[in-house]
Parts: C-alpha cells; sequence; structure tokens
C-alpha cells in the first residue's frame, strides 16, 4: 500500500487541510518542517510539500527531501516559490487577479494545453481554477497541463529530472480550503489526493 507523508508548519490552514479534515484519511503521517533532519522519509512512497511553510525551515531541510526524491519517493510541491528550494524550480512572479470571477467574462489567466491528459480525470479544468501568484520554467522534458496565459507552467508533471517523480504547482489549495474559501480548492483536494497517492 503506498503511504503518503505531508509537511507542516504548524499555521492554522495547514492543521485544518491536514489534520483535521476529511481530506487527513489521505495522509499516513505530517512532519512538521523544522523535523525534516531528523524524519526517516524512507518509511513513505509519496511526500506532499504544501505552500506557505516556513521558508527557512523547507531549505534547511531539504537535503531530506531531496534524497528522498533520488531515492524513489514521489512528491508534490504546492504554491508560489519566490525562493526556490528544489535546485530545478524556475519561478517567475505574475500579478494575482484575485477577483477575475466577479465578471460574467472574466478570464482567470489559466490555459489547459493537455486537457486530454488522465489527471485531468481525476481533477477537471474547472477544480484547477482560481487565482495564482506565478508561473515556472517547466524542465524540457515535463508534462505541463495548466500554463498562464503566456504559456509558462502553472502546473506540471516531471517524471525525467530526478528518480521521483515531481507534480509542480503554483495553486495554493491547502492554503485556501484550510482558510475556508475558494470552493474549487475543495474540489481540487478531493481529486488530487486519492490520485496522488493511489494512481501517480
Amino acid at each position: 500500500m503506498t503511504r503518503l507523508a505531508a509537511l507542516y508548519s504548524g499555521t492554522a490552514p495547514q492543521r485544518r487541510t491536514l489534520l483535521d479534515s476529511e481530506y487527513a484519511r489521505y495522509i499516513d503521517d505530517v512532519i512538521h518542517v523544522r523535523d525534516l533532519s531528523m524524519a526517516d522519509l524512507s518509511a513513505f512512497d509519496r511526500l506532499l510539500v504544501p505552500s506557505r511553510l516556513h521558508l527557512g525551515a523547507l531549505h534547511e531541510g531539504r537535503d531530506a527531501i531531496l534524497d528522498f526524491i533520488d531515492g524513489g519517493g514521489d512528491a508534490a510541491v504546492f504554491g508560489g516559490q519566490p525562493d526556490p528550494w528544489l535546485p530545478e524550480l524556475s519561478w517567475t512572479h505574475r500579478p494575482t487577479n484575485f477577483w477575475w470571477w466577479l465578471d460574467s467574462d472574466g478570464d482567470s489567466g489559466l490555459r489547459f494545453p493537455r486537457d486530454d491528459h488522465p489527471f485531468f480525470e481525476a481533477v477537471p479544468p474547472r477544480d484547477c481554477t482560481w487565482h495564482f501568484h506565478g508561473a515556472f520554467d517547466a524542465p524540457a522534458d515535463a508534462d505541463v497541463l495548466v500554463t498562464d496565459v503566456d504559456g509558462d507552467a502553472v502546473l506540471y508533471l516531471d517524471r525525467e529530472t530526478r528518480t521521483g517523480d515531481l507534480v509542480v504547482t503554483t495553486l495554493d489549495p491547502t492554503y485556501h480550503y484550510g482558510s475556508y474559501f475558494m470552493p474549487a480548492t475543495d474540489r481540487f483536494l478531493a481529486g488530487f489526493l486519492p490520485w496522488f497517492r493511489d494512481e501517480f
């Protein structure tokens, strides 16, 4: 059986999402980001790195995450990365349009160039659609599934760069679901977590 761990830095949104919600059943253990250097990640197959972790602690513990991925573990990385801890993350800030949905003809700025990809059977495009804070320059061999209007990656799958596989997205569902707003993030997690744990 696949075992999924999630990192945690003690914020209320992370607590709600990872420990207190219906989605906690998909997570076998929650590891405080400050305990990464002492954690045995080899007990897990997959790792969830939610948005808005303490960046200093994440940088301090990143070798444990890199060892996990390079040892064949898979990781999902959520949220903006203005100070990237993973070497292949190349982040570009984008102005955030929080209110596009107030216009009946509003445009989120998100595009779905591979909407036939099996990922979208678990997480349809509408469930990936809220605001976003930036984009990545994805590795050349990555499957880019969600982009901004300029074609830069908002969500991609990278099965080539390291031994383990990566799902990388600037979307931040753990924060918004845990903060009790943004209905799409509830739907995103409902599809993403079982897919990532059992099908990825």
